[in-house]
């Protein structure tokens, strides 16, 4: 199977630079997306979300940065929506 094509939102670079002097941040997320690129099911790699993602998921890339994520299964294209801490991408503490 031909490796998932990985799209970055707008979005998801603007956080990104937020993060440009955490090397742990951008080697994890480095690793994260080879990881989904070459998964058989990219989805297994994150958990469900519901709310203002749902129909995404969402992962931990480091104990404090969640980046989430969406599957187009019918187009073989994964699209990074956001990265950042947990109020910063979901809008609150809880």
């Amino acid at each position: 199977m031909p490796p998932w094509r990985i799209q970055l939102s707008e979005t998801f670079l603007k956080c990104l630079r937020r993060y440009k002097a955490d090397k742990a941040v951008f080697r994890n997320c480095r690793r994260f997306i080879e990881d989904l690129s070459f998964s058989d099911n990219p989805a297994s790699l994150g958990i469900p979300k519901k709310g203002q993602y749902g129909g995404c998921l969402g992962t931990h890339i480091t104990k404090s940065v969640v980046l989430v994520y969406s599957v187009d299964y019918a187009r073989h294209k994964i699209d990074l929506i956001k990265i950042g801490d947990h109020k910063m991408v979901y809008g609150s503490d809880g």
